[in-house]
């Protein structure tokens, strides 16, 4: 408040201006603000000011709900992020493993008098690796604005807690001559006479094919079915990701988050590759084959293929080809690695790999060499 242009008066939080002898009603949560006008009126009269200022804290104090301890409230954080938010499975189990580490039975203090200090204090005294800290403070994060949000508490006392500085590790992706190498060895196993190695190359082609072309996560082109792609408008709709609770009767989960769920522009040629695996699977292995079946789907045991028989086909043929041996999940790096070899902007495929924010990409891959981006040649359709 400038008390050049207006006085305290007795009254606290309560100004006067000392030409026009209106008064100012301060406001300091849940943000700090001031109220000079009601109904584009000024305020002369200071038993309205009064009121004013006292509903403005009865207000205050009757949106913020009555809470347990700390274990308490996160174990309704989590049921929140499972039932209703429904986040994806590896999610929940990694902010679960969070709570049981590092926070279970461990904050005695009431959160709504815990403050910036504390918890740095906390996390710098936490007995594990800086990445391991940075994830802490992520998950702190989110779990104060879902209090925040939940009218628990009035301020996020992580907000101005910075993650640590830590070095970037190198990222694995292949380089396009890897690719071309890689997959010209598939396809060259397309023309076995044993259906066993036929069904192998077809399986690990198309996924390879899917999730490099798409730049999606390996768990999301696992829970694709053939009517996910739209013949007519050349687009693909990702919804869901594999499940991987096995305990689980459903094959297929939500999405990282819900900004993953999206629609995304294909090529002819992914379009082409993809039937002439559905016809292979009909025509050859004589598998009735719907619409709503996954892509990836293991029909002798009724189940969707597993991780490891996935790794296993995946690592046969990077050996086969003498390419290195990434995950399959590097292939999105593949994807975007190319794409910035290429020129593009990341705002251009942020959207398309599913994350929210640009800052993502960026925070992600901006620290690829230019070096790195000119040795990568071209997009995708030139290999597959």
């Amino acid at each position: 408040m400038n008390l050049k242009v207006y006085k305290k008066t007795r009254y606290q939080n309560i100004y006067q201006h000392i030409k026009n002898k209106n008064y100012v009603i301060s406001i300091s949560k849940p943000e700090k603000t001031s109220i000079a006008e009601i109904d584009g009126a000024k305020i002369y009269d200071i038993d309205e000011a009064i009121n004013i200022r006292d509903n403005a804290r009865k207000k205050k104090k009757t949106d913020i709900k009555r809470i347990g301890g700390f274990d308490e409230l996160f174990e309704k954080y989590m049921n929140y992020c499972k039932n209703i938010e429904r986040l994806a499975y590896n999610t929940n189990q990694k902010k679960e493993k969070l709570y049981n580490s590092f926070f279970k039975d461990k904050i005695s203090k009431n959160i709504n008098k815990t403050n910036e200090l504390f918890w740095s204090s906390f996390i710098d005294d936490l007995n594990t690796t800086v990445k391991q800290k940075n994830e802490v403070i992520k998950e702190l994060k989110a779990f104060f604005n879902w209090c925040k949000d939940q009218n628990y508490i009035i301020d996020n006392p992580m907000d101005n807690v910075n993650r640590y500085k830590v070095s970037k590790s190198e990222m694995k992706y292949w380089t396009p001559d890897e690719l071309k190498n890689f997959l010209e060895c598939v396809r060259s196993d397309l023309n076995s006479s044993n259906k066993s190695i036929k069904a192998k190359a077809f399986l690990t082609k198309t996924l390879v094919e899917i999730t490099f072309t798409l730049g999606d996560r390996i768990g999301e082109t696992r829970a694709l079915t053939f009517g996910s792609i739209d013949v007519t408008k050349e687009t693909l709709s990702i919804l869901h990701s594999i499940n991987y609770d096995r305990t689980s009767d459903d094959f297929v989960s939500n999405t990282k988050t819900y900004e993953s769920e999206r629609t995304i522009d294909i090529s002819q040629k992914l379009i082409n590759s993809i039937n002439d695996y559905r016809l292979f699977l009909e025509k050859e292995l004589r598998y009735n084959i719907t619409d709503d079946m996954l892509i990836f789907f293991n029909h002798q045991t009724k189940k969707p293929y597993s991780d490891v028989t996935l790794r296993k086909h995946f690592y046969y043929y990077c050996n086969k080809a003498n390419v290195t041996k990434i995950r399959m999940y590097d292939l999105r790096h593949t994807y975007v690695a190319n794409m910035m070899a290429e020129g593009k902007e990341a705002y251009l495929f942020s959207k398309r790999i599913g994350h929210k924010n640009i800052s993502t990409t960026i925070d992600i891959y901006g620290h690829l060499s230019n070096k790195t981006r000119k040795e990568l040649a071209q997009a995708t359709d030139k290999y597959i």
